[in-house]
């Protein structure tokens, strides 16, 4: 819905006397003209959607209209979850609103500034995609054994949109194991963190456990401060010494038995955790992460989404929990960073949970898989490439099991069928007939096959010359300042050269903030150097994909409205087949936008970028939200692509198996690397910060 025309709703409805129950019978027709592609149907849906948020639908009066519930917290459509356990039938995230729903009216009256501030609050989060739903989780009630580290659940419900995820699945997790998790995009594997996260899985409350989700939001702090406050344990054990030391600043050295007994105490603690070398442990990680020393004393609102994304990060790390939870922890990194974390969670001593679409940092740090596959949680030992090996072994396994089965069975009826009307075989008969019933009791139920498919980007034809090239030639760019037309705030590059033509396959690599980005958006234009020159030959067609593209996709669409509005003269059949090469089905066509996973909308990304037919693709970080699988395929068709590609990615499988020349973009300089991938990563590695854990710093670090 749009912005405007939700506010407007929300305003008639808070400032008029219309009953709950005519809510939707006032909005559904609003809602269905306002949008032609919409079904009554599904009007109404949403109509009952909005009303559920503002008033509740369990009341059958108007007394919810006039005293809407009050949340705990400001609603977040998409981001609750529901949690029932087995055998109860109650949530233990659902409040008991029948008390406030039998105020009075005088009360309601009292209260009108509250009931304007949930609608607004309400308002907010129906702005974001009304497609999406609230995942549900349960489990079998588990004894948990106080004090332990382990992890088992059984029995999980996993669902999410009215569409099952997990069921009666069993999760273990050993202290000390690093787990990958591992699955088909929107299989549920960040909704299983989600649901460990907020402890909706029964584990023990004594288990220490860290979520990685979001960025920090900024302040005045530094990003050293931030994660050296991130260590409550640390922070409250000072805060306390200070508290007992106060008690004695009359000069007295006599303090309470029981105080200096809990003073010993913390003095222990803190040599145990290893405080005095907290800052130089903090400042470690941070390094490793990207951030230079004067970075790590800047006030954490300076840094952008994806720095501060970093900085939550380095909280997790410097307060080592538990259990640690990732979710596509290399994101936000760049190739060093992604190193060094693999390095660093490759020595982590408590147990780690990670999602990942990097294959090689999985291979680096994993000691297990979980697969979700078929609604299960299936374990493997071993890293992912161990995990591939293991699982194709164990299809072959099944297969051959199935055909032999299959042979019996077929012998077996083959018996039945000849004697079972014959008198002096009828017990014989009668005995295979029960033996088949045994043999399909426990037929081998073969594993669903995985969607298979390919990117199969257009070629492009030919271009008159050698082979069509773009060239930045002495280019000289730099961002100019909001008050000063004349004079750039920053010079990024001075003398820079740069060519691609038609048989490129470069990355370009290097440290964030170090300009790869601008240097991609200055061959397609979108930057215009300060000096020197830009050449392209002129019928040369560029294809650009950046997270920009993504976000600049339209929720309500369906990626076929969406190619629709982007090339109005293409009809709907052309504009499918193509859809189709890149990944998206039919049926995925003809979704909301909204309802995709982050891989889906890439895959509409790239099919919007690649329809012109593009001589040179040019992809900003293009695996960010792909699958593992999606992955390989990309690889593929990148391989098979008839034109130039010119990559900026941390992924070391796309750029070892993609590209042949490697440029480093750093330090204002981009520079042509003489060896391969494998030696750019040696000689990465040799710089690495070393890895430091609480009582284990290094001290020559």
């Amino acid at each position: 819905i749009d912005d405007e025309v939700l506010d407007y709703v929300i305003n008639i409805l808070m400032n008029t006397s219309t009953g709950k129950d005519e809510i939707i019978t006032l909005l559904a027709p609003f809602f269905n003209e306002i949008d032609a592609t919409r079904s009554l149907e599904e009007s109404t849906a949403l109509a009952r959607r909005l009303r559920k948020e503002l008033f509740g639908e369990e009341e059958d009066d108007d007394a919810a209209y006039l005293n809407p519930k009050r949340l705990a917290a400001p609603t977040r459509m998409g981001s609750g979850y529901s949690v029932a356990r087995k055998g109860k039938g109650h949530s233990e995230s659902t409040r008991d609103w029948k008390s406030s729903l039998d105020r009075s009216r005088e009360a309601a009256k009292r209260k009108d500034a509250a009931m304007l501030r949930k609608a607004q609050r309400t308002g907010a989060a129906l702005k974001r995609p009304l497609y999406e739903s609230t995942p549900s989780v349960a489990a079998l009630e588990t004894k948990i054994q106080v004090g332990t580290k382990d992890v088992r659940v059984e029995g999980i419900d996993l669902s999410f949109g009215g569409i099952s995820l997990l069921e009666s699945a069993t999760l273990q997790l050993s202290y000390g194991r690093k787990y990958g998790v591992v699955g088909r995009n929107g299989i549920g594997k960040s909704t299983l963190l989600k649901a460990l996260a907020r402890r909706e899985l029964p584990v023990s409350d004594s288990l220490d456990l860290l979520y990685v989700e979001q960025e920090i939001a900024g302040d005045e702090r530094s990003a050293l401060q931030i994660v050296l406050a991130s260590d409550t344990e640390r922070e409250e054990l000072l805060e306390e010494e200070k508290e007992i030391l106060a008690m004695d600043e009359g000069g007295s050295s006599d303090l309470k038995p029981e105080a200096a007994a809990r003073l010993e105490e913390i003095y222990k603690r803190l040599g145990a955790i290893d405080v005095e070398g907290a800052q130089a442990r903090a400042s470690s990680i941070l390094a490793g992460l990207g951030f230079s020393t004067v970075n790590q004393s800047k006030p954490s609102n300076e840094f952008s989404g994806g720095w501060r994304m970093r900085i939550a990060l380095a909280c997790a790390l410097f307060r080592e929990p538990n259990l640690l939870l990732l979710d596509e922890p290399t994101n936000h990194l760049d190739l060093y960073a992604v190193l060094w974390l693999a390095d660093y969670l490759n020595q982590w001593p408590h147990t780690l949970v990670v999602v990942s679409h990097d294959r090689d940092f999985l291979n680096s740090v994993c000691t297990d898989v979980i697969y979700i596959k078929d609604k299960q949680l299936q374990p493997y030992a071993g890293n992912y490439d161990d995990f591939e090996k293991a699982r194709n072994e164990r299809v072959k396994d099944m297969l051959r099991t199935a055909e032999a089965q299959e042979m019996k069975r077929k012998h077996v009826q083959k018996f039945v069928d000849r004697f079972r009307y014959n008198a002096k075989r009828a017990a014989m008969a009668q005995s295979r007939i029960k033996m088949l019933t045994k043999m399909e009791e426990n037929k081998i139920v073969l594993p669903g096959e995985e969607e298979d498919f390919a990117f199969e980007f257009p070629e492009p034809e030919k271009l008159a010359g050698s082979h069509g090239a773009m060239v930045l030639q002495g280019v000289e760019f730099g961002y100019k300042t909001a008050d000063s037309a004349d004079k750039p705030a920053k010079i990024l590059f001075k003398n820079l050269d740069f060519s691609v033509n038609m048989d490129s396959r470069t990355v370009i690599v290097g440290p964030n903030g170090a300009g790869k980005s601008t240097l991609l958006k200055l061959l397609i234009e979108e930057n215009i150097p300060l000096k020197g020159d830009y050449r392209k030959s002129p019928k040369m067609r560029i294809g650009y994909f950046s997270q920009h593209h993504i976000d600049q996709l339209v929720l309500w669409r369906t990626p076929l409205e969406h190619m629709k509005v982007v090339f109005p003269s293409s009809t709907a059949p052309e504009l499918r087949g193509h859809l189709s090469k890149l990944g998206v089905s039919n049926e995925m066509a003809l979704r909301p936008i909204s309802t995709l996973s982050g891989g889906q909308k890439s895959r509409v990304a790239l099919a919007v970028i690649t329809y012109s037919k593009p001589h040179i693709l040019i992809l900003d970080e293009p695996t960010n939200h792909l699958d593992i699988e999606t992955i390989d395929a990309l690889v593929t068709s990148l391989n098979e692509f008839g034109g130039g590609v010119v990559l900026v990615t941390h992924d070391a499988r796309l750029i070892s198996t993609v590209c042949d020349e490697i440029y480093i973009c750093e330090d204002g300089v981009v520079k042509g690397f003489p060896g391969d991938f494998r030696e750019y990563r040696e000689q990465l590695g040799k710089r690495l910060v070393k890895p430091s854990f609480k009582g284990k710093i290094d001290k020559n670090v």
